[in-house]
């Protein structure tokens, strides 16, 4: 077991380095994090974290950091657009994809970084007129998690990066598990699950709209608050808040999570948090592949990591 837990640290620590050429492309120029999460989906949540720590630990100049909901036009010339990380990239989830593709469009001279997303559009229409729209962008960088998605990048840039989710920052192997015997299944309830009936044992069942619903009304307001302190040019401040009640949602996740020392899953980041919790972990795939190909990227060596496969 001493063997597994140090193959698995190994790896771990080591996804925690795959993301220099960011810093190449940022240098010391001012940053905008923009597209951020301010909803109940605690695994974007813990991208938004690691995206923190990273850009923390590196000195990156974040001078505005917005939401859907919030933007603001203070982007100068010189200035990098980055754009959260995640699974939104694509045509199930319009409201991040227009937003992305309009400020691209926005803002043709200045260098704009998609950091590490899954892309995915269920139209070949809709695919087209992204690739053909944002080819007209001479500066544009697209980091990906896994090689479907780096197929799909390539004919929207030449600029396309294979890494790791930015949530790997969160990684300590200082944590573990208590050893409870018992197996969480943290299966989606949206539309990108497929499986109806697991056939492994588990004693608790739930996800995160469940795990977190005495918190989605504070959710709300924070997204309502947002839009509307933006006219007062205050939404910085509530900006603030928000970042600091997300550690709140993610540390009520690890504390979940850590009551189990098995987890079975066909969320990516149920996936991810198991594996950075050091909690053996058995995933299944989602609706489009996303699950699967980032285990076969990234942390299919792991002793902890299995996949599910009929």
């Amino acid at each position: 077991m001493e063997n597994s837990f140090s193959d698995h640290q190994s790896l771990m620590d080591s996804l925690k380095t795959r993301h220099l050429d960011i810093l190449k492309l940022i240098g010391g120029k001012r940053v905008h994090l923009l597209d951020v999460p301010v909803y109940g989906n605690v695994g974007d949540l813990l991208i938004l974290k690691g995206t923190e720590i990273f850009f923390e630990k590196n000195k990156v100049n974040v001078v505005q950091i917005a939401s859907v909901y919030n933007f603001q036009d203070k982007v100068k010339p010189g200035d990098v657009l980055a754009f959260q990380g995640g699974g939104n990239f694509g045509d199930l989830y319009q409201l991040h994809q227009t937003h992305r593709e309009d400020l691209i469009k926005k803002y043709p001279e200045n260098r704009i970084i998609i950091l590490p997303q899954s892309i995915f559009f269920e139209s070949k229409t809709a695919f087209e007129q992204c690739a053909t729209e944002l080819r007209q962008h001479s500066n544009l960088h697209i980091f990906v998690r896994d090689e479907k998605s780096l197929e799909s990048a390539q004919l929207m840039t030449d600029n396309c990066y294979l890494v790791p989710d930015m949530a790997h920052h969160l990684y300590s192997a200082t944590v573990k598990p208590k050893n409870s015997g018992k197996r969480l299944l943290f299966k989606r309830l949206d539309k990108e699950s497929t499986v109806e009936n697991i056939d492994m044992q588990w004693h608790t069942k739930t996800d995160w709209d469940l795990l977190i619903k005495n918190e989605l009304q504070t959710i709300n307001f924070f997204r309502r608050l947002l839009g509307k302190s933006k006219k007062l040019n205050m939404d910085w401040l509530v900006m603030r808040a928000w970042l600091a009640y997300k550690n709140i949602l993610i540390a009520k996740a690890e504390k979940f999570f850590l009551k189990h020392d098995f987890v079975i899953t066909d969320r990516l980041h149920g996936h991810i948090l198991a594996s950075l919790l050091n909690t053996p972990n058995c995933v299944l795939d989602n609706s489009y592949g996303k699950n699967f190909n980032y285990v076969k990227a990234w942390t299919n060596p792991s002793p902890f990591v299995s996949l599910h496969t009929d």
